[in-house]
């Protein structure tokens, strides 16, 4: 054995976890192909999924292009 080496005793946590709060803001729900702004970025909901792009103009054109 290892000198000056002792196992140590875990004892539980006296403490308790908060339970979460359900969230009071939700992001707003948006229709395919409304283009919204997030963190600088502009986006896009298609089909279930988000699309993001760095401006408005890039944004509109990846619309266009998966839209038909």
């Amino acid at each position: 054995m290892i000198k000056g080496y002792d196992t140590k005793d875990i004892k539980a946590t006296e403490t308790k976890m908060e339970e979460p709060k359900p969230s009071t803001m939700k992001a707003p729900a948006y229709e395919d192909g409304f283009i919204f702004e997030r963190d600088d970025l502009f986006f896009f909901k298609w089909k279930g999924g988000e699309c993001g792009f760095h401006s408005r103009v890039d944004a509109e054109a990846g619309l266009e292009k998966v839209s038909g």
